[in-house]
């Protein structure tokens, strides 16, 4: 049976009906957290002052000291402190809610911002102390690439520069070796400074020589998903994060940069009874009629180079423009 134009039906009327939700909401993508690998962390007491000092003895003089047999006391040294402060910074993010999307969104969606803002304070932190790397760190340009650009694209004698770099000023390597095994296309790695990377540059890292990709290590216990490969006395760990600058190549490409360290060439500070705030205002305080509640996070940090003898890096372009 046919039937005459203009029947109302799903394709033309849509249903008073609400869009039915999932059973589960989708993940939110998050991105490599890579920049506190290695670094110090202090806990600052709370209601004594936003500044935390931090304080070393450097080496005392190998000069002299000899007794003579003259009866003559060598002379006395007085030690050099070098002190290194850091000033403590609160961040905060809300998310205002109306009581509608209670009423009608899916029931996991107030209990999503919690998790939510977990996340934007996890993020906020790692950029925070990216930010910390690229603008306090002396950086050298890459030179043994050929891609005829200045910075030039990665080059094993670029990341061995750096290598000897820290090991003149006696840096000490953060990760120890994983010893050869008898497996099939592995090899082993070196006790090994942190190097940190965009992940734009991973292609280039598979073509630096010598390079061995985290696959191939003798064993996978222990390690870090963010982790990409070892070169050198490096390993490499990579975030779509990394830091970067858009167009200041000589041939106009984006430069990439890679802060690359030993220990205790970095801190990060974490107030107590702050570190990470994250609380719930309800309607009745947060709107006159009583129809919007209020989500919110809160931290404090203080981050601060604290040897700026272990700590160098590269400016990179890729070998294909970016």
């Amino acid at each position: 049976m046919s039937f005459p134009t203009g029947i109302t039906n799903i394709n033309n009327f849509a249903p008073e009906l609400p869009v039915q939700a999932a059973e589960d909401l989708l993940s939110t993508p998050m991105f490599n957290l890579i920049h506190s690998f290695g670094v110090d962390l202090h806990h600052a007491e709370a209601y004594i002052g936003k500044t935390t000092r931090m304080s070393r003895f450097e080496r005392l003089s190998t000069d002299g000291g000899q007794l003579d047999g003259s009866g003559i006391d060598p002379a006395s040294e007085v030690p050099t402190r070098t002190d290194i402060d850091a000033t403590m910074e609160i961040y905060a993010k809300s998310i205002v809610t109306n009581e509608q999307v209670v009423l009608y969104e899916n029931s996991k969606t107030l209990s999503k911002f919690t998790a939510l803002l977990g996340q934007w304070l996890r993020e906020k932190e790692d950029l925070l102390m990216r930010d910390l790397f690229a603008s306090s760190v002396s950086y050298i340009n890459c030179t043994g690439g050929t891609n005829g650009d200045q910075p030039s694209n990665l080059s094993l004698n670029d990341i061995n520069n750096i290598e000897t770099i820290l090991l003149n000023n006696d840096a000490r390597t953060m990760l120890v070796s994983i010893d050869a095994m008898d497996k099939f296309s592995t090899g082993p790695t070196r006790d090994s400074f942190i190097a940190l990377a965009s992940t734009s540059l991973t292609n280039d890292l598979q073509r630096v020589q010598g390079v061995l990709l985290k696959n191939a290590y003798p064993s996978q216990e222990g390690l870090r998903p963010e982790e990409y490969c070892s070169i050198s006395r490096f390993r490499f760990f990579v975030s779509s994060k990394g830091a970067k600058t858009p167009g200041i190549s000589q041939l106009g490409r984006t430069v990439y940069t890679i802060p690359m360290y030993g220990l205790e060439a970095a801190a990060k500070i974490e107030q107590n009874s702050y570190t990470a705030v994250i609380g719930y205002r309800p309607p009745w305080v947060v709107s006159s009629v009583a129809q919007n509640s209020q989500l919110y996070a809160k931290f404090a940090i203080a981050r601060a180079i604290t040897n700026q003898n272990w700590i160098s890096g590269l400016n990179t372009t890729t070998l294909t423009p970016s």
